[in-house]
């Protein structure tokens, strides 16, 4: 599918959120609603997300059912015009991720959070319903925000929730099966609700409505840990072995493992543990994985020259799959890392660009070609 990049305006950052007092208070604390504070009028219309939903690229789910009858239907995409075709008036929810991948005015909302670190940024998900449309009560494990782009939608504000907490069996969808109502409140287009992981929540559609999700990554302990002996297991020197110099005598006790056994197992995680700059280099890696391998370009491998002539006419694009983060003289881009020479603001403009149009700065340059050749930037078409 191709990808849409037109010439635009950014929309000026309003940054609802951007304080202390709200990283202080309610990040990963508590629910806060706040009234009128995005204006994305048009950013996308039911239409353009039904057709994004045909595409074999794109992630998309179809949720139809109540929480009156317990009656619930689940379909993945694509979705054939068809199917939009002979869907009942009420009571389904269609559901588009990553739409920041698809549509640059979409992908502009993650300004919007720039006082968070990106690389905690997952994706943008839209979802369309109609009048009753919604996923049932459910929580999330990770944060959201949920931005009202058109129609209403109220929202239910329930308990904490954990792994131990009971789902509607045998359904296609994970909904709990007791909800302990503590807020509701009715969303117009403007409104953003701010939610903690672990809070239910329930989103019922009032006629026709459209509702903009941005959620953030969240690995958890057994995926970091599972991680990162997987990086350093390929990092250490199979001669690097254990050890044990001056072992105790065992005559009576062959057969125990002894206090002294452990210290040195612990001794040699923990010395991999305490590499922080082993740790640096997974961690960069890990967090920029690309989330969808089929957003991976066609490269080729530009000459300097070649390239320079062409950049000086043609400006490079920001591959919208790709994630970038850097940590001092590190880059890291799509879970590969390159050393590279440049200051932190030169990082943060590669990083943080859209559009890279041609730059004088010798740096630059280096870490542009790079990029070009790694597919994480590339020429428009």
């Amino acid at each position: 599918m191709h990808r849409i990049r037109p010439e635009y305006d950014m929309p000026p950052v309003q940054n609802p959120f951007n304080s202390q007092e709200f990283l202080n208070t309610y990040w990963q604390q508590a629910p806060l609603l706040k009234r009128n504070a995005l204006s994305l009028h048009d950013i996308i219309t039911a239409d353009e997300l039904a057709g994004l939903a045909t595409e074999a690229e794109v992630e998309s789910r179809l949720i139809s059912g109540s929480n009156e009858t317990e009656q619930w239907t689940l379909q993945h995409g694509p979705f054939s015009d068809d199917v939009f075709q002979t869907l009942p008036e009420r009571d389904w929810t269609l559901l588009v991720q990553a739409v920041d991948h698809w549509v640059p005015e979409v992908r502009q909302v993650l300004a919007q959070f720039s006082f968070l670190p990106r690389w905690r940024i997952d994706d943008i998900m839209i979802s369309f319903a109609t009048d009753g449309g919604g996923v049932g009560p459910h929580f999330d494990q990770y944060d959201v925000f949920l931005v009202q782009l058109a129609g209403q939608r109220e929202w239910k504000i329930g308990q904490m929730c954990d792994e131990d907490s009971d789902l509607v069996e045998n359904i296609p969808v994970k909904v709990l099966s007791a909800f302990e109502e503590q807020d509701a409140w009715v969303l117009d287009p403007g409104d953003v609700l701010y939610l903690p992981p672990g809070v239910a929540h329930w989103g019922t559609s009032l006629g026709d409505s459209m509702t903009l999700s941005v959620g953030f990554r969240a690995p958890s302990d057994s995926e970091t840990i599972a991680e990162l002996g997987h990086f350093m297991s390929s990092m250490v020197s199979d001669f690097q072995r254990y050890g044990d110099a001056g072992i105790s005598q065992r005559n009576q006790t062959p057969h125990a493992i002894e206090e002294e056994d452990i210290d040195r197992v612990q001794a040699i995680i923990k010395r991999l543990a305490d590499d922080r700059s082993l740790v640096s280099e997974w961690f960069g890696q890990y967090v920029t994985e690309p989330k969808y391998d089929d957003m991976n370009v066609d490269t080729q491998d530009w000459s300097d020259e070649s390239f320079m002539k062409h950049w000086q006419h043609h400006p490079l694009y920001r591959n919208p799959g790709s994630r970038l983060a850097y940590r001092e003289q590190t880059l890291f881009v799509d879970g590969q890392s390159y050393g590279v020479n440049a200051t932190p603001e030169e990082l943060h403009l590669i990083c943080d660009c859209d559009v890279l149009p041609y730059n004088h700065n010798v740096h630059i340059q280096r870490i542009a070609l790079q990029l070009l050749n790694a597919g994480a930037l590339i020429f428009e078409d």
